[in-house]
């Protein structure tokens, strides 16, 4: 069913449930996880700027996906990583549609029933209303 699954991912390790899920459905239909990381623009300092300081966030990054793509190997699903600079949901959203994905997996803050409309402006819910694809979303 979906054999285009992207996960965009930050260098955090809250994603261990997404990850899981995304193992699942790629698995259950032989499909690809993709792993994206998007380099965020810094205020005031371009790539253009300073290429060396962008090429060591994206070197620290792709270390990060290489160790979370390890954990699908051991799962057998075949994945990709993909690192991108620009705004995350912008950029997630562009390579949604221009893959032709069929779901993207993200992973969402914690439900605060004090604070109910806090993952409003979480990235996860951006992208679940700009997506092209289908968009889970999995609970940190």
């Amino acid at each position: 069913m979906f054999k285009r699954i992207v996960l965009p991912l930050d260098l955090t390790d809250k994603h261990d449930s997404a990850l899981r899920t995304a193992a699942e459905l790629a698995k259950a239909s032989k499909g690809t996880v993709t792993l994206l990381h998007v380099v965020e623009p810094i205020a005031g300092l371009s790539h253009e700027d300073d290429p060396k300081f962008y090429d060591r966030l994206g070197r620290a990054a792709q270390k990060h996906l290489d160790k979370l793509g390890k954990k699908l190997t051991a799962k057998r699903v075949a994945w990709q990583a993909v690192l991108l600079f620009g705004h995350r949901v912008e950029e997630t959203v562009r390579y949604a549609r221009a893959e032709k994905c069929d779901l993207i997996i993200a992973t969402a803050p914690a439900f605060d029933p004090a604070k109910p409309a806090v993952g409003w402006g979480s990235l996860s819910f951006k992208i679940s209303v700009l997506s092209p694809a289908p968009v889970l979303l999995v609970r940190a």
